[in-house]
């Protein structure tokens, strides 16, 4: 099979795997996941989003690709309808140096608003999940001193740190309201924005996750 080729809007699909069908019926899939991100964070990005679908991959990518808008998507996930597209798009439209907060975005975004379950929780609720691992946290300031693009995995099992981080991320958004949330993205201190360190706001976070 050669190169396949399609766009629509602003999403454009490459690949050496899938049909044309398939390309244009995913195409307009991730207009859809495109329109949500967009709809929640607003317009940081305008250009298209090139999106390359291989078998060679073996997981999503876009927060550390070489160019901002360029992702890379497994083969198995765009077709059993398990790959985290909206995760992705979440880190074009917002990437952030800050890993912890970055893939927390993404992973609790994709519980929120994704079309479809995807790594790390797969449609299982982030809090139950995250409750079942508390155990193995001594402290989210490890995580949270990750800076992109190394990954999480370097100082935890890369699951879990993904679910605690949406999970983290889902707390400060439903308990302090979005707002404060998008000025902890852009300026990094959790003091200057909550008046409170991480320590604070992580064990107020577990003392949730208990309830």
């Amino acid at each position: 099979m050669g190169k396949t080729d399609s766009s629509c809007d602003t999403i454009r699909i490459v690949s050496n795997d899938l049909t044309l069908v398939e390309a244009e019926q995913y195409c307009h899939y991730a207009i859809g996941e495109r329109r949500k991100v967009e709809g929640f964070w607003g317009t940081t990005w305008t250009e298209i989003i090139h999106i390359d679908v291989d078998d060679r991959y073996k997981i999503s990518r876009a927060l550390t690709t070489k160019t901002r808008g360029f992702m890379e998507m497994p083969l198995n996930g765009v077709r059993a309808q398990r790959g985290a597209l909206l995760h992705e798009i979440v880190h074009v439209y917002a990437p952030n140096t800050n890993r912890f907060l970055a893939e927390g975005l993404a992973v609790y975004l994709q519980q929120q608003l994704g079309g479809n379950p995807a790594f790390p929780n797969f449609g299982k609720d982030l809090r139950e999940l995250a409750r079942t691992r508390l155990s193995k946290l001594s402290s989210l300031e490890p995580l949270n001193n990750v800076r992109t693009p190394r990954p999480l995995r370097t100082v935890m099992q890369e699951q879990t740190a993904y679910i605690l981080a949406g999970s983290f991320v889902g707390f400060l958004i439903e308990n302090y309201g979005f707002g404060m949330f998008r000025n902890l993205y852009e300026v990094g201190s959790y003091d200057s924005v909550y008046g409170k360190n991480l320590t604070a706001l992580e064990t107020e976070w577990r003392i949730d996750l208990r309830r």
